[in-house]
């Protein structure tokens, strides 16, 4: 499933003239319609595609948990 505002790394096949290939991109989600995802540029995809490899979603750069933080010192 899909959220709407969210951006994703896409990972597609892409026919060429040198063959057949894997193509990647950053896009975010402005709305669904079933497995139809509509990005920010416009472009549309079928996420049932057989041509639709994945979509894992771009997450900010996550705070250092504490447990791993430098610990501090002590005088």
């Amino acid at each position: 499933m899909f959220e709407i505002g969210t951006g994703y790394r896409f990972v597609m096949i892409e026919g060429t003239s040198d063959g057949w290939g894997e193509v990647s991109f950053t896009e975010t989600v402005i709305a669904t319609d079933g497995p139809l995802l509509k990005l920010e540029s416009g472009r549309i995809i079928n996420s049932h595609s057989s041509l639709f490899v994945t979509a894992l979603p771009v997450t900010a750069v996550a705070a250092t948990p504490e447990s791993e933080a430098a610990p501090s010192e002590t005088t």
